[in-house]
Order: C-alpha cells, then sequence, then structure tokens
C-alpha cells in the first residue's frame, strides 16, 4: 500500500505507535538526556581537554598578566594612561578541539573588571553576519597592544596509558615597537587510563 492512498483522516499505524512511544515516556528522542544535575566540582570524563583545563588556563593567565610589571611600567611611562588591548584568537595547534574563547572571555572579563586595562572589541565580535569585518585600516588601530597566543599538546602512550600534556602560551605585543611586554604560560599534564 503506497502512503500516498491513505485517507489524511486515518494515518498509518506505524506512526501512530512511533509518535506514542516518543511522547509518552518511550525511548528518549535522539540527544535528549535522562538524568542532569548541576555540579561545581570538576568532572573529567574523556582526558581531553575541557571546561576544567579552560578555567585552569585563564585563571593562571589572568593573575600573572595582571601582576606582571609591564602594566606598573607602561602606565607610569605614559603619564598613569590605561594600556588599551585587543585580543586576538588563540591559536589551537593540537589534534583537540578547543573553544579558545571559552578562556578568553574569561581573560577579557578580568581585564575589564581590573580597571586596570581597557580592551577593545574583538577582530570577531565586529564581523558582521555576512563574515565581513568592519575593521580600521590595521587592525591594531587603537591599541596599545594585542593579546594573542597558541595552544600546544605532546602526547605519550603505551599500552593501556596515555599522558597528554598542553601548554597554552599568552602574550602581549606592544604595537608600537613589536617587543613582547608580557608573555605567560599554563601547562597541563593528564594521565589517562584505559
Amino acid at each position: 500500500m503506497h502512503l500516498a492512498s491513505i485517507p489524511a483522516s486515518r494515518p498509518p499505524l506505524f506512526f501512530v505507535l512511533a509518535l506514542a512511544s516518543c511522547t509518552s515516556g518511550g525511548t528518549p528522542a535522539a540527544g535528549e538526556a535522562k538524568e542532569v544535575q548541576r555540579v561545581e566540582h570538576a568532572i573529567d570524563l574523556s582526558g581531553e581537554w575541557n571546561d576544567v583545563d579552560s578555567d585552569l588556563v585563564a585563571k593562571e593567565v589572568i593573575g600573572d598578566c595582571l601582576s606582571a610589571p609591564w602594566l606598573e611600567t607602561w602606565t607610569a611611562a605614559h603619564s598613569g594612561e590605561k594600556p588599551v588591548v585587543r585580543l586576538y584568537p588563540l591559536k589551537n595547534r593540537t589534534v583537540a578541539y578547543i573553544d579558545y574563547r571559552y578562556f578568553t572571555k574569561q581573560i577579557e572579563a578580568a581585564l575589564v573588571r581590573s580597571g586596570k586595562i581597557e580592551v577593545l572589541a574583538s577582530l570577531e565580535e565586529l564581523e558582521d553576519e555576512e563574515g565581513e569585518v568592519a575593521r580600521p585600516a590595521k587592525a591594531e588601530e587603537g591599541a596599545d597592544f594585542v593579546m594573542n597566543g597558541v595552544i600546544v599538546s605532546q602526547e605519550d602512550k603505551v599500552e593501556t596509558q596515555e599522558v597528554i600534556a598542553y601548554l597554552t602560551s599568552v602574550e602581549l605585543l606592544e604595537v608600537a615597537t613589536n617587543k613582547k611586554a608580557w608573555v605567560g604560560q599554563k601547562r597541563i599534564r593528564k594521565l589517562i587510563k584505559r
């Protein structure tokens, strides 16, 4: 029997049964959770990079950046002015998927909250819906510093054990001189037993 020949007033039995099982406590639909808990403690399910790693990197980088001598030195040399920083995307040179924005947004918020640094919109934030960037003639225009960096990893495996070491390196480049005013790093090493 062809489905087009079934009257609209009478849907096929298999369709009714499938719909009933999805809406009346039957098998959960794809992606539907059976149980959800809110947790505050660290959870590492796969051993891959996760939110805990991003939080550790952000915390380390923020503390180091705001306490390093570059800030006081630059401010003193510029009559008490606050330095202006534009954050660039961090390059992910690992095999893992890492959304760098998870920790760069934390860094950006901390820099703004510190009251010691002014932060410009990132080039990503200046993109319109078509992906065009309404950028100044030079991407660094208006910034005294650009913050960028890289995430790299190294792996070591033996039978059922694996060690993955991630290194996140973030730096501030002074736009006028191209000198590195500050470099912050955070290393995370994970032992994974399979």
